[in-house]
């Protein structure tokens, strides 16, 4: 059954403008006729949420405004920016693991953004998650080492 999707710009105060709204929704009707909603998330991927469902019945102040399947797939392309802005430019991380009383405690990634920026992330179960290992360190405010590593222990640990 080829889906046909019905897209939704979702503006807010903070993203008044249609042509770069806050989120992207879109509804359509399953094969059991159930309709179904989803939104483009951070992850870069369509997932389920009431959205739409919550505007309509006033819960949110947000506000949809149909849009085309391109203006969809525009959005697409910009929050798959937004979420990469501060990546890399060359692509390359620093790996380090964090070593206490012994003990590896975690996995962190560095690099300079494009920016200028000196970010870094820790390695989670739910994968990379910005964190400040390093400036807790230099505070004192943490205590260990950082060792470096490879990319493949860093997510091994």
């Amino acid at each position: 059954m080829n889906r046909q999707y019905q897209y939704f710009a979702i503006v807010t105060k903070a993203f008044p403008h249609v042509e770069e709204p806050a989120l992207m929704s879109r509804r359509w009707v399953d094969e059991h006729g159930v309709v179904r909603q989803e939104s483009f998330t951070d992850k870069l991927v369509w997932e389920p949420e009431d959205v739409l469902s919550r505007i309509e019945s006033g819960e949110s102040a947000a506000k949809a405004h149909p849009v085309t399947e391109e203006a969809g797939l525009r959005f697409e392309a910009i929050r798959h920016a937004r979420v990469h802005m501060f990546d890399p430019a060359d692509g390359r991380y620093e790996y380090f693991k964090l070593i206490e009383l012994g003990k590896t405690v975690l996995a962190i990634r560095t690099w300079i953004s494009p920016q200028g920026y000196d970010l870094e992330e820790t390695h989670t179960a739910s994968g990379w998650l910005s964190s400040h290992v390093r400036s807790k360190l230099e505070r004192d405010s943490m205590g260990g080492d950082l060792i470096p590593i490879t990319k493949e222990e860093a997510e091994s640990l």
